[in-house]
Parts: structure tokens; C-alpha cells; sequence
């Protein structure tokens, strides 16, 4: 379904629904309005599990206009209607519904579960899969857990197990086990041999709900301690980190004049006072813009996204040094090993090196 694709990264906030306007109908929100031509009125509807439900309504005839949802209209008069009704859906997305990294519900509580217990926010190295995570170990920087989107065909053996069709797209969690006991793990139901990884070494978990939330936490963990064993280049090896930051939603140079030098930032890692922060500015800068010096950590957080989960510590820095965007933008970084800063990460050293010796 249109509605289905469009919203597959997305979760309503029932709160910001009803403040939109939508009507609560036993269970089922519902709000309608008329699209931009007065010919048609799209209505859009989300229960209280969040099954999504859309269709426009032709007002001469007061049929649904069906053409909407057929493939591939994208030119003509149908094509003009659908452009009218994705305007109308992004509306709502942007006002009612809270982005989401992941597609299945189950890879967004791990998501959170991971970053409960162990401090470690999802990285996303791929621009070609967007939707493809990464989580390192604090302390050797190694993957102990990368989370993937893939046709469940490529994962599974579809003629013995075939709890989805062939090409239908799937979530799984690529995690580390003992060599020892995958024979019999990748025979559970919901354990898969691992997708795009060494067999010997890692295995695939469906995050479709077939195994529960804390049998998947416990093979979590399972990785993460064969993980953190390995060798590795130690994330505190430079003492500088990097985080990101979005122009778009927060001014940080205005945060720093209200702070009088000094700004609370959401921490996710064991950042300690005295390391350097350096806060990487997304588009349109694309650049490391501010040096910092950490002046405390571990505080409760206060800031703007106090009531999400993975913000629940705080640090303070103090700004040191604002660079123009066209000094250390991301040519720069990826020339000296780094890459695009989505989530706080250590600086490579070559990075850290390169940096320093051009200040």
C-alpha cells in the first residue's frame, strides 16, 4: 500500500494527532480535507496499533478514486492527483508522526534496548542503504552488531521455513556467536545463517517477533561480550570525539551565546571531561564547524529531547575554537579515514593528526 511505504519510517504521536485535527472514532483517528483542486477530499485514518488507512475521495461522485493507488502514476491527470495526496501525507508526517531508523518494531526497541544498556547509538556508514545500522563496542570500537534490511528469500530458506514471502523485505540483526553452537542456533526458529557475514563467526536474527524481545537482547549480549574481547583500535585511543549536529533543528551558535560560551549536548558514549568535541554541522555545511573541551559528564539530561529515550545523559562543553565551513569540510575528513558524523564516534587518529597540524 501507498499509505504502508510512505510511513514505513514513521510512528504516529497520537497526542500531536488529535492536536491536528484528527477525530477519535473508537479507537480509530481520522481526519480529512480537501485536496489544493477542490475536486477530490483525501481521508486519512490511523488506529490505536497503528495500522495506516488512506484514500481520496472523488466529490462529484463520492466514489474512491481508485487510480491513486495503482503503480507507476506518475504523469497525467492520475499522476496529478497522486502528487496532490503525497503533499497532503508529508503534511501529516511532518506534524503528526515521530521518524523511526528502522521499519520493524521489534528493530526499534533493540535499537533502544542497546542504547539503554550499553551507551551505543546506531551508526549509518552506508548512503546506498540508509536503512542498514552498525553498533561498536565501547571499548575496542568493534561491530558487535549490524542491522539490516534484505529480501527474506537471501536470508532464509524460504521451502522450510516461509514465515514471509520470497521477496518480501525483512529486518535482521547480524550478530557474533560461538562457532560451537551455530549449527544448532541457525535450526531455531527465527535464527537465520548470517547475511553478508562470516557463517562461522556470526549469525542473522529475525526481528519479526519470532523470538521474543529478550531472547534477541540475550544473543545482544551474548555479541557484544565476544566482541568487546577482540582486538581492536581503542575509541578513547585520540581523547577527541565527534557528534553531529543539524542545522536545520538547532542553532548552535545560538546555544552557545545563551550559555555564555558553554552548551548541554546529549552524551551517548563514555566521554570524560577534558576530551575535545568536535561538533560536525550536516548540509548544507558538511563540515566540522566548533572544537570543544568537555567540562562534565554523565549529568541528567535537560535538553530539547528530554523525553525521548537515549537521552538520558548529559555533558556539558565549552567552545574553544569556530572554524569556517570550508576548512575541515567532509573532503577533508574522508581524506584523513573519517566519514559522515551520524552519530558521536571517536576521531580517527589520522584525523585527529591531520587536524591538529593544521591549526
Amino acid at each position: 500500500m501507498l499509505e504502508s511505504e510512505f510511513f514505513k519510517r514513521s510512528r504516529p504521536d497520537f497526542r500531536r494527532l488529535q492536536a491536528f485535527g484528527f477525530r477519535n472514532n473508537k479507537g480509530t483517528f481520522e481526519y480529512s480535507e480537501d485536496l489544493p483542486d477542490g475536486q477530490f477530499r483525501a481521508v486519512f485514518c490511523v488506529t490505536e496499533n497503528g495500522e495506516i488507512k488512506g484514500r481520496v475521495i472523488d466529490l462529484e461522485t463520492g466514489d474512491e478514486y481508485l487510480p491513486l493507488h495503482l503503480e507507476n502514476q506518475i504523469g497525467g491527470f492520475s499522476g496529478h492527483v497522486r502528487e496532490m495526496y503525497l503533499t497532503f501525507l508529508e503534511k501529516i508526517n511532518q506534524a503528526c508522526f515521530v521518524p523511526v531508523h528502522f521499519i520493524f518494531d521489534q528493530s526499534n526497541r533493540m535499537e533502544a534496548r542497546i542504547d539503554s544498556e550499553y551507551h551505543v547509538r546506531a551508526e549509518f556508514p552506508w548512503d546506498k542503504y540508509p536503512g542498514n545500522g552498525t553498533f561498536k563496542c565501547n571499548e575496542n570500537g568493534k561491530w558487535f552488531a549490524a542491522l539490516l534490511t534484505v529480501e527474506f528469500g537471501k536470508l532464509a530458506d524460504v521451502e522450510s521455513a516461509n514465515p514471509h514471502d520470497e521477496d518480501e523485505t525483512v529486518e535482521c540483526i547480524n550478530l557474533k556467536a560461538d562457532p560451537d553452537e551455530i549449527p544448532g542456533l541457525v535450526k531455531t526458529p527465527g535464527i537465520c545463517p548470517a547475511y553478508h557475514m562470516n557463517k562461522t563467526h556470526w549469525i542473522s536474527v529475525l526481528l519479526d517477533d519470532t523470538l521474543t524481545d529478550d531472547q534477541v537482547l540475550a544473543r545482544i549480549r551474548k555479541s557484544y561480550n565476544l566482541a568487546s574481547e577482540g582486538k581492536g583500535t581503542k575509541v578513547k585511543s585520540t581523547g577527541a570525539w565527534m557528534i553531529p549536529s543539524n542545522p536545520k533543528i538547532y542553532d548552535v551558535d545560538a546555544g552557545f551565546r545563551v550559555g555564555r560560551g558553554e552548551i548541554e549536548w546529549h552524551q551517548h558514549n563514555d566521554i570524560k571531561p577534558g576530551d575535545e568535541v568536535y561538533i560536525y554541522s550536516s548540509a548544507p555545511n558538511s563540515a566540522l564547524l566548533y572544537r570543544c573541551e568537555v567540562v562534565a559528564s554523565d549529568l541528567n539530561y535537560h535538553g530539547m529531547f528530554k523525553e525521548s529515550k537515549g537521552y538520558e545523559r548529559s555533558m556539558r562543553i565549552r567552545l574553544i575554537e569556530k572554524y569556517p565551513k570550508d576548512k575541515y569540510p567532509l573532503s577533508f575528513i574522508k581524506a584523513h579515514g573519517g566519514s559522515v558524523v551520524r552519530s558521536a564516534r571517536s576521531m580517527p587518529q589520522e584525523l585527529y593528526d591531520a587536524i591538529k597540524k593544521s591549526r
